[in-house]
């Protein structure tokens, strides 16, 4: 079981980790293009990076709905349902990613005044929310469309949306941010509107082929808004999204400590996070192989290859980010020069680093083990985790550093104690199986004839079939 579970999570994490690294390139690139225009441009970038990943939260908290409705009908032999799903999940995407644009849009000068910014910088940072907030919708539909890709086992065909995608995005930004070609200098406003370009021509591929019915999830109307598929993707999501939007306020509360400290450490803060944001895609790429898995495992009725696959690819993330965190520490030094030109800003930044590197094989523990609860339809422990790691370790504590006027290496290592509390509490829930439990009445609608079974009917209905199925957590298909 160990040797298929570390082969078949390699099959799944390998392109996802190329994907995500692909994606983490951008933000690395707005960093580099912002660079000659100082530290207040590159403050704003890092400001209005934030606020985008808060805009963000309720869709990446849809895929996470997505993974398990998806995965789980594929592991059921019933692609019909996992087009059905897929349908739906475009739907809401478009309908969050508009609602919520709307409200920062008109908040956004608002929003960036809690980072207690300088006046030059605060401005800056409105230029970058305003159409960021708009344009998020072409995110929320590229990001649900390689989700339930990604639940089926094809993990390829993302991976050329996003190389595609990341490639005109940066290159748009670029040109828009500089003016070149004749065009005029946007400056900061430049990056959103060049990443939402090439993100776009993503979309309009897709939905011309998927409208053409070329792929094997295809489209089903009638699907968009029937209330219990709605219903159930709202049920297994909406922990998700209030895990995602605890996290990112809490980043964001975070940041407004930290940014009391002036704005070279607020900045070194944001081009760290870039840094090892690469280390941070293959834990997410180890993530949703592990959720694809659990979820396509449990509708296939077989947990315990679920575990397995959990438990390998939380060893595999260990090491894979670890190894990155090395490289990415012995580098500190020339990463911290090409991202910044103020001498204070680099010092804090190589320093943070450090911080961050000591965190990654706690981080690989919350991607693997939290990707499996998620993918098995147990998002509300993850929530309670989130919740206890940032209250107890990371604010809290962070908030005394403040209050007794610690320095800001301080506030930086504080996130260990977040981490420390986090891969613990996981590691309890996946070895108990609670999860298993916790998650077996959000099985896609065709299999819902189990949901009103005890608890011990269910139980024997998932292991009963274990030895029936083959372990090749649904890639032959």
């Amino acid at each position: 079981m160990a040797k298929f579970s570390y082969q078949t999570v390699w099959q799944l994490a390998g392109p996802n980790i190329i994907s995500n690294v692909l994606m983490t390139s951008i933000s690395f690139a707005h960093l580099w293009i912002i660079a000659p225009y100082g530290p207040d441009a590159s403050a704003a970038v890092v400001t209005g990076g934030r606020v985008h990943f808060l805009l963000m939260a309720a869709t990446m908290a849809l895929s996470v709905a997505t993974t398990a409705m998806v995965a789980r009908a594929w592991g059921a032999d019933d692609a019909e349902e996992a087009s059905a799903a897929t349908t739906s999940s475009l739907t809401l995407a478009v309908l969050i990613s508009l609602s919520l644009g709307s409200v920062v849009y008109a908040f956004a000068p608002h929003i960036a005044g809690l980072f207690h910014l300088d006046e030059t910088a605060a401005k800056l940072a409105v230029d970058y929310i305003r159409p960021a907030s708009l344009l998020n919708i072409v995110f929320a539909l590229m990001l649900t469309i390689a989700t339930a890709f990604r639940a089926i086992g094809d993990v390829v065909r993302p991976l050329r949306f996003t190389a595609a995608g990341t490639t005109v995005a940066i290159a748009g930004s670029y040109i828009l941010v500089h003016g070149t070609f004749g065009l005029p200098a946007l400056g900061v406003k430049g990056i959103p509107w060049g990443t939402a370009f090439g993100q776009g021509l993503v979309v309009i591929w897709f939905a011309v082929r998927w409208l053409r019915r070329h792929y094997i999830l295809t489209p089903k109307p009638k699907a968009a808004f029937e209330r219990a598929r709605i219903k159930q993707l709202i049920d297994i999501g909406a922990p998700a999204a209030i895990e995602q939007a605890f996290i990112q306020a809490s980043f964001l509360a975070f940041m407004i400590l930290l940014a009391g400290y002036g704005t070279a450490s607020f900045a070194a803060y944001g081009i760290g996070i870039a840094i090892l944001s690469v280390c941070i895609t293959a834990g997410l790429g180890f993530g949703v192989a592990s959720a694809t898995l659990a979820g396509q495992r449990l509708g296939a009725g077989d947990p315990k290859a679920a575990m397995a696959s959990g438990w390998a690819a939380m060893r595999l993330a260990i090491m894979g980010m670890t190894v990155l965190a090395v490289i990415t520490v012995l580098l500190r030094v020339p990463l911290a020069e090409l991202l910044s030109t103020d001498a204070e800003v680099r010092h804090y930044t190589e320093y943070f680093i450090l911080i961050l590197a000591l965190v990654q094989p706690m981080m690989a523990v919350e991607f693997a083990i939290g990707g499996a609860l998620r993918g098995s339809g147990d998002t509300r422990y993850p929530l309670l985790v989130t919740f206890t790691g940032m209250i107890l370790g990371r604010l809290s504590v962070g908030a005394m550093v403040v209050h007794y006027g610690g320095p800001v290496e301080a506030m930086y290592a504080v996130i260990i104690v977040d981490y420390m509390i986090k891969s613990t509490m996981l590691i309890l829930r996946f070895r108990s199986g609670r999860w298993i439990e916790a998650g077996r009445g959000r099985a896609p609608l065709p299999l819902q004839s189990i949901a009103g079974l005890s608890r011990e009917s269910v139980r024997r209905f998932f292991f009963k079939r274990s030895h029936d199925h083959k372990d090749d957590g649904g890639l032959s298909r």
